[in-house]
Order: C-alpha cells, then sequence, then structure tokens
C-alpha cells in the first residue's frame, strides 16, 4: 500500500508543479535565477538563445517532472497484485 500511497504522490505532485510552472512560470524563473545567478537571461556572444544560461531552466524542469511522473506511475502499477 505504500508504494500505491508513494506512486500517487509522485503523480500528483508532478502535475501539480507542472500546471503551475505553466500558468504562472514562477518555477521555471526562480529555478533560473538560483542556477545562473546574474547571467539568467543574458545575451551571449551578442545573441539571446540558447547559449544563455536561461533558456534551458525550462528543459531541465520539463525533464526532471516527466522522470517525477514516470517514477510515480511504476510505483502505482507495480504496487498492484498480479490476479491470478
Amino acid at each position: 500500500m505504500e508504494k500505491r500511497t508513494t506512486g500517487i504522490f509522485f503523480i500528483l505532485l508532478s502535475l501539480l508543479v507542472w500546471l503551475t510552472d505553466r500558468l504562472t512560470h514562477s518555477i521555471s524563473t526562480i529555478l533560473g535565477k538560483i542556477i545562473c545567478g546574474g547571467r539568467y537571461k543574458q545575451t551571449a556572444d551578442g545573441m539571446i538563445g540558447d547559449a544563455s544560461c536561461g533558456f534551458n531552466i525550462n528543459m531541465h524542469l520539463s525533464y526532471s517532472l516527466f522522470s517525477v511522473l514516470i517514477l510515480g506511475i511504476v510505483f502505482y502499477i507495480s504496487s498492484h497484485k498480479e490476479i491470478v
């Protein structure tokens, strides 16, 4: 039963964080400022793009959330007993 609760927690947590970030962009902005500091969304070589520190934060946040979501689904599925 504990695996099932943990799985549901991970699933709901990842969906809540994703929804909050998509609606407000506050989580990715805070994460970008923590990781990049003063270089957050500064121009790199005169161009704003992937070379800038802040633009890759959304990719890393999405990767982390999908990993947590998949982990939650694995926990949830593995908690069900096999019917013989």
